[in-house]
C-alpha cells in the first residue's frame, strides 16, 4: 500500500486495487448496511458519510505506524476551531470505526 500527500486532503491512498480500496469499499458497504448514506473517493482516501452538507468522513490515514480510519468533518461557519478529525479505529477494524460514526452522527441529530 503506498500512502502519497495530495494537496488538498494531506495525504491519501492511491492503490486502486489493493487493501486500502478493499477497506474504503468496505467502509462504504458497513455504513450502507446501517443505513447511512456513504461513497468512498479511492483518489484521496476518503468514505463521505451522510448528507454532504454535514462534511463527515471517514479518512483512511497513518497513524501510530499504522493505517486507520479518522472521522473528519469539515468545519461549519460560526463553530469553534477544533481539531479536523479523530482517530477512531485501525484500517482492519472496520465495524468498530462504522459503530463510532454512527454514535457521533447519532449524538449530532439529538443534540
Amino acid at each position: 500500500m503506498t500512502v502519497r500527500t495530495s494537496p488538498t486532503e494531506g495525504p491519501g491512498v492511491s492503490d486502486h486495487d489493493g487493501p486500502a480500496s478493499l477497506a474504503l469499499r468496505g467502509m462504504a458497504d458497513e455504513l450502507r448496511s446501517r443505513g447511512i448514506d456513504a461513497w468512498e473517493d479511492g483518489v484521496c482516501g476518503i468514505v463521505h458519510a451522510g448528507p454532504i452538507a454535514q462534511g463527515r468522513r471517514a479518512v483512511l490515514r497513518p497513524h501510530r505506524g499504522d493505517l486507520w480510519w479518522w472521522m473528519r468533518w469539515s468545519l461549519q461557519e460560526g463553530t469553534a476551531a477544533v481539531l479536523p478529525g479523530v482517530p477512531l479505529s485501525p484500517a482492519s477494524r472496520t465495524s468498530d470505526a462504522a459503530r463510532r460514526i454512527m454514535g457521533v452522527m447519532s449524538a449530532a441529530e439529538g443534540g
